[in-house]
């Protein structure tokens, strides 16, 4: 799998291309806080406590990390 790098909370942050925005934030050691996501478990995005900002054709969206890929910046 190739390698990408996004931004969160203005760091660069290097993931596989595939993995998810909560996936890549626990690797560079952010916290984005969950209830409903297990690692054994198909990510089901129930909770939405780990909704995250992502900017988007001139406005900014609110996306459950758990479920968003992760996007080069």
């Amino acid at each position: 799998m190739s390698k990408i790098v996004l931004q969160i909370d203005g760091r660069d942050v290097e993931a596989e291309e595939g993995m998810t925005v909560l996936e890549a934030a626990r690797r560079a050691g952010i916290n984005i806080p969950t209830v409903c996501h297990h690692e054994k478990l198909k990510p089901y995005g129930a909770c939405r406590l780990c909704v995250v900002e992502v900017p988007g054709r001139g406005k900014t969206n609110l996306v459950a990390s758990c479920l968003y890929p992760a996007e080069p910046a």
